[in-house]
């Protein structure tokens, strides 16, 4: 199946995911070199890793292609005017997973969370973790969350560009943190 260009909506999407990607890997790169836990520099470059992929997501429109393929296989079933019985319990499966998921790493952040270093990362997980809640919500498609995630708020933008500039704030104020540190 053949799709257009990517709109300047998604290639302006794709920029600030590539500016949050650098300065993730920014912020892996200052951990390595000023003696931090080595799970910092980790997870900055996962994080980084993973914008990485958002932005091919972005400008590659793989994202509708898995909606419409995940469309074309419901049509394909005769199961795509039932479509709602399946997206609902897939949704709120995925709501819950990831969730969970974050609630899990948080208290574990928390935990570990002494000094304004740990609560940069922690906040950056939160941000990561938000995105991809995001990216799967748009992927499953459930028209109620649809008419709120692209009705006139335009949440998912909001959410969307809110979820990356946090990750983005809290690289930029880890790197100066370790820097400045004494």
């Amino acid at each position: 199946m053949a799709y257009a260009a990517p709109s300047i909506f998604s290639l302006s999407a794709a920029v600030l995911y590539m500016i949050v990607l650098f300065a993730c890997a920014a912020a892996a790169m200052i951990a390595g070199r000023h003696g931090q836990p080595p799970r910092h520099w980790r997870i900055w470059a996962a994080i980084a890793f993973g914008f990485m992929l958002l932005a091919l997501l972005r400008i590659t429109g793989f994202e509708e292609a898995i909606r419409d393929l995940f469309r074309d296989m419901l049509r394909a079933e005769g199961a795509y005017d039932d479509r709602r019985s399946l997206q609902r319990p897939l949704a709120a499966g995925l709501l819950c997973v990831v969730s969970l998921l974050v609630g899990w790493g948080l208290a574990r952040q928390w935990r570990l969370a002494r000094g304004r270093r740990n609560l940069a990362v922690a906040a950056a997980l939160t941000g990561f973790a938000t995105m991809i809640m995001l990216l799967g919500v748009r992927i499953v498609s459930l028209h109620q969350l649809d008419r709120l995630l692209y009705g006139p708020p335009k949440l998912n933008w909001i959410i969307d560009l809110g979820a990356s500039m946090a990750v983005l704030g809290a690289a930029l104020l880890y790197v100066r943190y370790v820097v400045q540190r004494p």
